[in-house]
């Protein structure tokens, strides 16, 4: 096999796996072994596979070796104070430990092995479209589910088994009509449809594959958004469209078109949150309840209680935390849906400064690709938008991702860890081969020739 074919097969390898891992994590039901056991998701279960096809292809001499990246330092310096936090709990702070409370170790690396595959992934320019294009038709299906709960459709409640954890949330399905999608949570639902909307937003302004799927993609995401009924997620959205904004504003005078493109939109979604909201008579009383956020009732829950609890178990161990304490700190339906105060209480200032790496150490390589499409003049946008436009979306989605820690959930959930952390590393990915055409020091535009693809495409292989 020559040069040239084994280029091939790793960009038809790197194609196929980010399309199957990223369309597995917003379809796939969770996978129940045991009710001992936490359930696992395809996507996490996909990870040795690829592992094992990978080492193949490297020994058949197609597959170029893994360059290390600090994300593994990271994962290893987690599980370390893991382990810390579990014995001094169990030491000196006279904690019981039991089995589940060493599931958390394993957890550490599935962001460290997302990341990687994506980042590591040889994607050209027609690539990254299909990929796009893939995990619309993904999303999609999400979306065409979610509006079957809404109208009570027959086939929503024939999958609804295979998705739904039971309990309260099919009572507020009912009740209030919630949607959760494939998620299993109104809520959590409502984050990814965040990311979606940011997605294709991007996609559309910067004009990478089918305008009008994007356009589709976007307003199709953004019903879905509004019929969870999540207060945050309409919060996260509205600031999300706001840094669109500015990020794309500053990439130059040259970007009218694109901002105006944005302006534009804004009216089509106030009009898709209004007519969304007034169908349902209990999605438009939970969204009027904003117009006095200090006073929501799962606000008032939380600081008066929940997280004032979770502050003071974490001031009684600040240092290295109480451990998982799976056996003595989980009450059932009394969940803090803070990450932060979650991550404080159990690993301590220690594991949580660990914890904020996974976000930042990505973010950290985002930014630096977007200071080379912006110091290229907007050539890089017109040459490789498809890159382009994933740095930008991956960035959002990771500044969002640490808004959402506060409220909510985003390493921990099982549901969302594959999507953020595989897109983070696409995005990653990109702004690195993109930072190969331009000098470190001057930061000015040179010719792109390592992205040049065969037969003319545009490609970003390494």
């Amino acid at each position: 096999m020559n040069t040239a074919d084994r280029i091939r097969v790793r960009e038809w390898a790197s194609q196929t796996c980010v399309i199957l891992l990223v369309c597995l994590a917003v379809t796939a039901p969770a996978i129940i072994v045991s009710s001992a056991i936490p359930f696992f998701k395809a996507e996490q279960l996909l990870v040795p596979v690829i592992i094992a096809i990978y080492l193949f292809m490297m020994m058949a001499g197609v597959a170029r070796p893994i360059r290390l990246n600090a994300m593994f330092v990271i994962g290893m310096v987690f599980l370390a104070s893991n382990i810390l936090s579990i014995l001094y709990g169990a030491e000196f702070l006279g904690h019981p430990v039991i089995l589940r409370d060493f599931y958390e170790l394993p957890k550490v690396w599935m962001p460290v092995a997302f990341f990687t595959i994506a980042f590591e992934a040889e994607l050209t320019e027609r690539s990254l479209r299909r990929v796009l294009a893939w995990f619309a038709f993904a999303v999609l299906l999400v979306c065409v589910y979610a509006w079957g709960q809404f109208a009570g459709a027959s086939f929503a409640y024939k999958l609804n088994p295979y998705y739904s954890p039971g309990g309260h949330i099919d009572a507020t399905l009912e009740y209030a009509k919630r949607v959760y999608g494939t998620v299993g949570n109104a809520n959590v639902l409502g984050e990814l449809m965040t990311w979606c909307v940011i997605l294709f937003l991007f996609a559309t302004v910067m004009r990478v594959g089918n305008a009008l799927r994007n356009v589709v993609m976007t307003l199709a995401c953004l019903v879905t958004l509004v019929m969870t009924g999540s207060r945050y997620g309409l919060l996260n959205v509205a600031f999300s469209y706001l840094l669109i904004l500015l990020l794309t504003a500053s990439l130059g005078r040259k970007r009218f078109a694109q901002v105006a493109l944005l302006s534009l939109l804004l009216p089509a979604f106030a009009l898709t949150y209004g007519l969304v909201a007034q169908s349902n008579f209990r999605t438009l009383e939970r969204y009027q309840t904003l117009q006095d956020p200090t006073r929501v009732d799962s606000l008032r829950e939380r600081l008066d209680d929940l997280w004032l609890e979770a502050w003071n178990d974490f001031k009684a161990s600040p240092v290295l935390g109480h451990g998982p304490g799976k056996g003595f700190l989980v009450v059932e339906d009394r969940f803090i849906d803070s990450e932060y105060l979650n991550v404080l209480r159990e690993k301590g200032l220690v594991g949580f400064s660990v914890f904020l790496a996974y976000y930042f150490y990505p973010l950290y390589l985002i930014w630096k690709g977007r200071r080379v499409i912006r110091a290229s003049g907007g050539r890089l946008l017109e040459q490789y938008p498809g890159a382009v436009a994933l740095v930008h979306a991956s960035l959002v989605m990771g500044i969002l991702a640490l808004i959402m820690d506060i409220g909510m959930a985003t390493f921990y959930s099982v549901f969302l860890q594959g999507t953020l952390w595989l897109w983070l590393g696409v995005g990653a990915g990109c702004a690195h081969r993109l930072g190969a055409t331009v000098p470190a020091r001057s930061l000015r535009y040179t010719a792109p020739a390592i992205l040049q693809s065969q037969k003319g495409t545009v490609g970003l292989a390494s």
